[in-house]
């Protein structure tokens, strides 16, 4: 019979799963206290949070939002919880790999599919959600911009040839 603490730990778990954006699984072992609580600071920075949290509970939290990671959650896991911009989060993560070299990724749950750890590396190595918000809307703005161009340049030549038949017309003084 479950106690009653794991029980209000389940439903405060499920409530971050629904909350959380994406979803990243890592083998934190290794690291130390210290290195946890900066990679803690650095995620809260950046709207996410990291977990160290019993499998078992981890799984029955995931089946609520119906997803199988039975035989992937094995041997001690921290999950980082991304609750807005999962990039960003991905990011916190490449550095602190690269810093460190711990912890290793292990799995991830990003756009309601599980990916592995490759594609997690690629996702931290995509620009910033504001700098492809601006490459859209550059994208998009182009031809409106082309054919202004282009007939603001017709104007511009027929002025330009309005002003020397203007100029020939007049007498010389």
């Amino acid at each position: 019979m479950p106690s009653q603490r794991n029980i209000q730990l389940l439903e405060e778990l499920k409530q971050k799963v629904d909350k959380a954006a994406a979803l990243f699984f890592v083998d934190y072992s290794g690291l130390t206290h210290r290195q946890l609580e900066e990679v803690r600071r650095e995620l809260k920075d950046n709207d996410s949070e990291i977990g160290i949290i019993k499998n078992t509970l981890m799984n029955l939290a995931l089946q609520e939002k119906k997803i199988d990671a039975k035989d992937r959650l094995q041997g001690p896991f921290a999950t980082l919880f991304s609750y807005e911009d999962p990039i960003k989060t991905v990011r916190v993560l490449a550095a602190f790999i690269k810093k460190y070299g711990l912890p290793k990724i292990k799995f991830g749950w990003f756009e309601n599919s599980i990916i592995d750890e490759t594609m997690i590396t690629k996702l931290a190595t995509l620009p910033s959600r504001e700098i492809l918000v601006a490459k859209l809307l550059g994208t998009l703005n182009a031809p409106i911009s082309g054919l202004v161009y282009t007939l603001s340049g017709n104007i511009q030549k027929l002025a330009m040839v309005l002003k020397a038949v203007e100029s020939k017309k007049q007498p010389a003084s």
